[in-house]
C-alpha cells in the first residue's frame, strides 16, 4: 500500500472500529479500498490490531485446501465461559463452535510438528462470535470482510478438554443449542495433524508480520457448527460427552 493508500484506509479501518463496538454501520466500501488479493487484506487487518492489540490469539482454517486464510485477534475479544455479551451492540450475526487451542510457550517461526505439540498447553470447545460492522454484509466484497479479521467479533473459550479427544477430533460430534435446544450439529472437522500443521503454517505466518505467536495465545481452528442466534439469551457448543462452552447474549 502506498502512504496515501495508508492514511485513506485509516478512516475506513476507524469506521469498522467503530461500528463493532456499537457505533454506526457501514454501508458501502469503496472499491479503491478493497484489498485486490491476501497480501491487501493482511494489511488491512494489521492496520486493526494495531489500533486494537495486543493480540490475544487467531483464527486459522485448520484442514482446508491449499494455503490457510487467518487473522490476529485482540485480546479484548476474548471472554471466559459463561460469559455475558451484548449482541446488539458488537453486531453478533451467528457464533461457530470451534476447537481451540492454547499455547502454554512461545512457538516461533519454522517449527517443526513436534515443536508445535510441545507448545500446545491444552484444547477448549469455543464459541466465535461472528459480526457484521455492515448495513448488508451480503454486498460487501469477501476481501473486505476478510480483512476485517475475518469478521471476528469474540471469542468464548470453555474449559479444558480431557487431552484423549485429539484422537476424536476428525469425527468428534457437536451441537449448537439456542436456550437449550438443538439448532445445528455436525461430526467432522479438522484432526489432529491437520491442526498441527496449521499452527506449524501459522508460526511462520505471524512471525513474518511482526505478531509471533507467544505463550498464552489461544487459537481458533475452524468451524464445526454454526447458525444465526436470533434472539436467543443462552447459547451452547457441545463436544458430545467431552465438554461445552456456553455464552449468555443480552439485547
Amino acid at each position: 500500500m502506498t502512504g496515501q493508500t495508508i492514511d485513506i484506509m485509516e478512516e475506513l479501518v476507524t469506521q469498522l472500529i467503530a461500528a463493532h463496538d456499537g457505533g454506526a454501520r457501514i454501508s458501502a466500501v469503496a472499491e479503491s479500498l478493497t484489498p485486490a488479493d491476501m497480501a491487501g487484506v493482511y494489511a488491512m487487518q494489521d492496520l486493526i490490531i494495531a489500533r486494537l492489540g495486543p493480540v490475544g490469539g487467531w483464527k486459522v482454517m485448520a484442514g482446508g485446501q491449499g494455503e490457510p486464510i487467518c487473522a490476529p485477534i485482540p485480546a479484548n475479544r476474548y471472554f471466559a465461559n459463561g460469559a455475558a455479551l451484548d449482541s446488539t451492540r458488537h453486531g453478533f450475526i451467528f457464533p461457530e463452535v470451534e476447537v481451540a487451542v492454547t499455547l502454554g510457550q512461545d512457538l516461533p517461526a519454522g517449527s517443526d510438528a513436534a515443536a508445535v505439540e510441545a507448545a500446545i498447553a491444552s484444547l477448549h470447545p469455543a464459541l466465535e462470535m461472528v459480526a457484521s460492522p455492515f448495513v448488508d454484509r451480503d454486498a460487501i466484497a469477501h476481501n473486505v470482510k476478510l480483512g476485517d479479521l475475518q469478521s471476528n467479533g469474540a471469542v468464548v473459550v470453555g474449559p479444558v478438554l480431557d487431552g484423549a479427544i485429539r484422537s476424536e477430533l476428525s469425527t468428534l460430534p457437536v451441537t449448537l443449542l439456542f436456550d437449550g435446544v438443538e439448532s445445528t450439529a455436525g461430526a467432522s472437522g479438522a484432526n489432529w495433524s491437520d491442526i498441527v500443521a496449521a499452527l506449524g503454517w501459522l508460526a511462520s505466518h505471524a512471525a513474518e508480520r511482526g505478531l509471533p505467536l507467544t505463550a498464552g495465545q489461544v487459537i481458533i481452528t475452524g468451524s464445526r457448527a454454526l447458525g444465526p442466534h436470533g434472539a436467543a439469551q443462552s447459547i451452547e457448543g457441545r463436544m458430545g460427552a467431552w465438554g461445552s462452552v456456553t455464552a449468555a447474549m443480552r439485547y
